[in-house]
């Protein structure tokens, strides 16, 4: 399952938007840690919903993603970020960062520098850059300290830290950068903020919208109108959908925010079918049959033979498995075989 940690300056509706999310999924709040709120939600995907139809299962599960509400940003000095309590430790263990900007006028919350969502992504991602300075310059200087004494195992690693401090002193996040797949595998265990995937929701309000603020390698941008969504999701479920035509709100916010995250971590949804569960599961966009039976089970990809394989549209057209087999749409695949978004599979493999 997929963590994603929600940041925004004070006053850029960072809490809305979580309020929106847990309420667009069916809860009331997330449950609190420490300083943070935590929110598990399912993933809204119609194709579950009309596989469930078909196969009436005795259980529906949906894909889940957690968000992680944190205290605002500029609330604290990020110099001591290696020394003190970490404000962001909870961001550090999620998969992506959403930063929340403001695009609104309210006279209840005023904008003492006035509204400029680009100014307030720069003024975020700066104190991000900063906090992951600080943790490279920490570590750096312990590596220094062996290097003097003549410890040279970890030059390796010293050499990529200072190329990172050089591009962080410099103002630049490190998720605008290209690391091979060895040295990612190093600066991951800093769970650096700035290497981290970044989806911005730049939150609107009624009037004049800014231009989105530009995002770089590693990120994107999607907007949100924060205050008409939280007064959507407070009515009944069943009247939502009609008052998002009459205001021209093509999307529900929570829909937004998830279809977004998928795409920028490259994510994908398989499934997995039958009378007992209808269920979606989660891979990476090029991974392999063998990598699906794992998220399934370890044993499934132990024993992997074959992957049976239906994407779900032909399966809902011919009416289930069987008669997907009779008219030859069922294939049988290899463990290299590379999954694509809305398959069905069925494993088969020695027990």
């Amino acid at each position: 399952m997929k963590r994603v940690g929600i940041l925004g300056l004070p006053r850029s509706g960072k809490s809305t938007l979580f309020e929106i999310l847990m309420r667009g999924a069916g809860a009331s709040s997330g449950a609190a840690a420490g300083r943070e709120q935590v929110g598990m939600v399912r993933v809204p995907d119609t194709r579950v919903d009309r596989l469930s139809a078909l196969y009436q299962p005795k259980k529906t599960t949906y894909a889940q993603i957690q968000f992680v509400d944190t205290v605002a940003a500029g609330q604290a000095n990020p110099r001591v970020a290696a020394k003190g309590p970490d404000l962001f430790s909870s961001v550090r263990t999620c998969d992506a960062v959403l930063a929340v900007v403001r695009d609104f006028e309210s006279a209840a919350e005023p904008a003492p520098r006035g509204v400029d969502p680009a100014r307030d992504l720069r003024d975020l991602d700066a104190e991000l850059v900063v906090n992951d300075l600080a943790i490279v310059e920490n570590r750096l200087e312990k590596l220094g300290k062996e290097l003097r004494v003549g410890k040279r195992q970890n030059e390796r690693e010293h050499a990529l830290l200072e190329r990172c401090r050089g591009l962080l002193e410099a103002e630049r996040p490190l998720r605008a950068e290209s690391f091979p797949p060895d040295e990612e595998k190093t600066l991951r265990g800093f769970q650096l903020l700035t290497l981290k995937p970044l989806l911005v929701v730049v939150n609107r309000g009624e009037g004049r919208a800014h231009e989105p603020p530009e995002t770089g390698r590693n990120a994107l941008a999607v907007a949100l109108r924060g205050d008409l969504e939280r007064e959507i999701v407070s009515l009944p479920a069943e009247e939502r959908e009609a008052f998002r035509v009459e205001l021209g709100v093509p999307e529900d916010g929570l829909t937004l925010v998830i279809r977004a995250a998928y795409r920028l971590l490259g994510l994908i949804s398989f499934f997995t079918v039958g009378p007992d569960e209808v269920r979606a599961w989660t891979v990476r966009d090029g991974d392999r049959a063998v990598d699906a039976a794992g998220e399934i089970h370890s044993d499934l990809a132990k024993g992997f033979i074959r992957a049976e394989v239906v994407p779900w549209d032909r399966l809902l057209e011919c009416g289930g498995q069987a008669a997907a087999r009779e008219q030859a749409l069922l294939r049988l695949e290899g463990r290299e075989y590379r999954v694509q978004d809305g398959d069905c599979l069925e494993i088969r493999f020695n027990k």
